[in-house]
């Protein structure tokens, strides 16, 4: 899982679950306790070099900007998969492009992108190697949102605050 926060945490949880022997690499040392290592940006190359399939849900900021490009392509095994339910900023498209031709065994699948919808000339639709789908990778359940929404309402009316997890400061 490159990108532990909320999400990355969800999804490594889940598929340690499933019996996937999970990683996880992110920018910060983890507070939290999670079921599977976690790295930090000093162990980025043995992360890649470890991972038979990456999973980017990392966000978009100026430090994650093109984040996935021609050198972090070269370290992913030659025979791996790199799904991206992220930010579309987090890849270099081109460099993208440029690794899959090279490397007939490399797949990838990409849920987001830096112009949405993609355009119809986008040479990642190609690619007999990159999987497209519609920004679909996580649909909101209404009946959930709502019950946040709710909560989040009578926290408000009992302590005249709103809980807020985006720290302005990382961007995200």
């Amino acid at each position: 899982i490159l990108g532990v926060g909320f999400l990355g945490s969800y999804v490594g949880k889940y598929l340690k679950k499933l019996d996937y022997n999970v990683i996880g690499l992110k920018n910060s040392i983890s507070k939290t306790k999670n079921s599977f290592p976690i790295f930090t940006s000093i162990k980025k190359n043995y992360f890649i070099k470890n991972s038979d399939i990456i999973i980017s849900i990392l966000p978009s900021t100026k430090n994650t900007n093109n984040f996935i490009n021609t050198d972090f392509l070269k370290k992913m095994k030659k025979k791996s998969l790199l799904i991206n339910v992220g930010r579309g900023a987090t890849i270099n498209e081109k460099d993208l492009i440029n690794h899959v031709k090279k490397n007939k065994d490399f797949f990838a699948s990409l849920d987001v992108f830096k112009n949405e919808p993609l355009p119809k000339s986008n040479p990642l639709w190609l690619s007999k190697n990159i999987t497209i789908t519609p920004h679909v990778a996580s649909l909101t359940v209404v009946d959930i949102i709502v019950a946040q929404m709710h909560k989040s309402l009578l926290n408000y009316k009992k302590n005249k605050k709103i809980k807020n997890d985006v720290d302005l400061r990382k961007g995200y």
